[in-house]
């Protein structure tokens, strides 16, 4: 589903306009179908195999330890939910998977939740329902981004981006905050509501938005790259540099020098994209919140006794605001530098077409014509021998009329690999320049070089044996015309042109199938 399941009707299907309940219609079939591939695809053998089995093992072997870590990082901060990592986890790694696998990695991260829970000591039923509230995170983040976004999503286009950011970071997480408090005060007398809801949603939107997008983007080969020899020095220097000056920000418990940590970010987005944004946001959320929790950093600037609580909080709103800063402007340079890059390889292909022979892949008579004034350019200055071969194919008309134009295009093209090998190997230049004919530049050779390699073309093409009933020798020949002077500065490479098409002229007249010397 590339686009809004509402929008499936496109113009390819030759509608312009669609009723409001035509699109209702499609949008809800997209829902069931969607539901019905999760719900059937499970239980399907093909949709299992060793890999994936051990794959689901090793995801929840993860998604436990990360909602253990979770459980951890509350307990040594007084209860405060910093950052919730198992729901960033299981839907990055969901959302990647084919749909008939998504059952089973629901059920491990509801699984991984609830063992965690449990192992800490909190009842099943306590345990249960607050890893349900989880488990709704996940399911209708992946559900809704699926139905509205191309899949697998794409972090790296600023649409997707902002979906994620609007549905999965702060929507479902508000869903599962609001559900899990509710759940946890039924069963455990507490604080008010609002408060705990608050503390948690703050924590599992952080999670979601710092794990997720870094797991997305790692299951892409293309997240490697900045790791490759050629590149690891410089993201090792950036990354480095980044969290440097983040620790020493947060050494610092007696100034406000946080605002010191965005101009790193911004370098990082421009020096490393949209996955070094995300390894940098991982690593500063993790060293914010670790560094604030052990008493150190300019939020200590917040005086008062039991203001741990308050101190989290506002950690955890500037990792906030760093995250939906940078990733939409890291998004943006991705796009752009996609564009650039676009752009880029069009202006090379409408460039080959302009200077490239479509029929035979050789240069055309353009780029024959820049490439003859530069030979000539070159030898004058020089005072060396530049020589020009044209050739042309024998009774090439009659040959035609024989085999058909496919078959005089076949030839052409036989005629243009012989030639473009012999030239490469003389390091010259072979163009087509006509209908069936063709040039060849061959700066600094002699005339006894230029006949050498004259010779070789004709012998070569001779040899394909392309049977011509209306030529003398039974097969089809080319004929060539060879002219070999030093440019003089009273002279112009049509000079040398017309040398080699008199050459050319003469060979036909005496008989084809042969070079002459002009």
């Amino acid at each position: 589903m590339a686009e809004l399941a509402a929008s499936s009707t496109n113009p390819a299907h030759g509608k312009v306009f669609e009723h409001p309940s035509s699109s209702a219609a499609a949008s809800e079939s997209s829902a069931l179908a969607l539901l019905r591939e999760i719900g059937r695809g499970c239980w399907r053998r093909d949709s299992w195999t060793a890999a994936s089995l051990v794959r689901l093992s090793f995801v929840f072997a993860l998604a436990t330890l990360c909602s253990w870590l979770g459980i951890v990082l509350s307990r040594q901060s007084e209860g405060v939910a910093t950052i919730w990592l198992s729901n960033g986890l299981i839907f990055g790694l969901l959302i990647t998977q084919p749909k008939r696998r998504w059952l089973a990695y629901f059920l491990a991260g509801l699984c991984a939740d609830t063992l965690a829970d449990m192992l800490y000591g909190d009842p099943f039923r306590l345990a249960f329902g607050v890893s349900l509230a989880n488990f709704i995170e996940v399911v209708s983040s992946c559900l809704v981004l699926t139905l509205c976004f191309e899949s697998p999503l794409d972090l790296s286009k600023r649409r997707s981006l902002v979906g994620f950011l609007l549905v999965a970071v702060l929507g479902a997480t508000a869903i599962t905050s609001a559900l899990g408090a509710w759940w946890t005060l039924v069963l455990v007398p507490g604080p008010p509501w609002w408060q705990m809801f608050r503390t948690w949603y703050l924590g599992d939107m952080l999670g979601m938005a710092v794990l997720a997008p870094l797991v997305i983007m790692a299951q892409r080969p293309a997240f490697f790259s900045m790791f490759e020899r050629k590149h690891l020095a410089h993201t090792l220097v950036v990354l480095t540099y980044s969290m440097l000056v983040t620790a020493l920000v947060l050494m610092d418990s007696t100034d406000p020098l946080i605002f010191f940590m965005f101009p790193t970010f911004l370098l990082v987005a421009f020096r490393l994209g949209l996955p070094g944004t995300a390894v940098n946001i991982f690593l500063f959320t993790l060293m914010t919140i670790g560094f604030t929790i052990k008493g150190h950093g300019p939020l200590m600037l917040i005086a008062g006794e039991h203001m741990l609580l308050h101190r989290i909080v506002i950690a955890q709103v500037f990792a906030g605001v760093a995250i939906f800063t940078m990733f939409p402007v890291a998004a943006l340079l991705e796009e752009k530098e996609t564009l650039k890059n676009s752009l880029a390889a069009s202006e090379a292909r409408y460039r080959r077409l302009a200077y490239v022979d479509e029929l035979t892949g050789l240069p055309n008579r353009r780029a024959f014509n820049l490439r003859l004034e530069d030979a000539w350019t070159d030898a004058t200055a020089d005072g060396k021998d530049l020589a020009l071969l044209i050739l042309d194919a024998d009774l090439f008309k009659q040959y035609n009329d024989s085999v058909g134009h496919l078959g005089g295009d076949a030839c052409l093209r036989s005629i243009a690999q012989v030639t473009a090998s012999i030239v490469d190997a003389a390091q010259g230049f072979a163009a087509r320049i006509g209908g069936e004919e063709f040039a060849v530049i061959l700066p600094g050779a002699t005339e006894p070089r230029a006949r050498e390699v004259a010779e070789e073309i004709r012998q070569r093409v001779a040899d394909l044996a392309l049977a011509h009933p209306s030529s003398a020798c039974g097969v089809q020949t080319v004929s060539l015309g060879v002219a070999v002077r030093v440019p003089l500065r009273d002279q112009a490479p049509i000079d040398l042109m017309k040398l080699a098409d008199q050459a050319l002229y003469s060979a036909k007249l005496t008989g084809r199938n042969q070079v002459v010397c002009g």
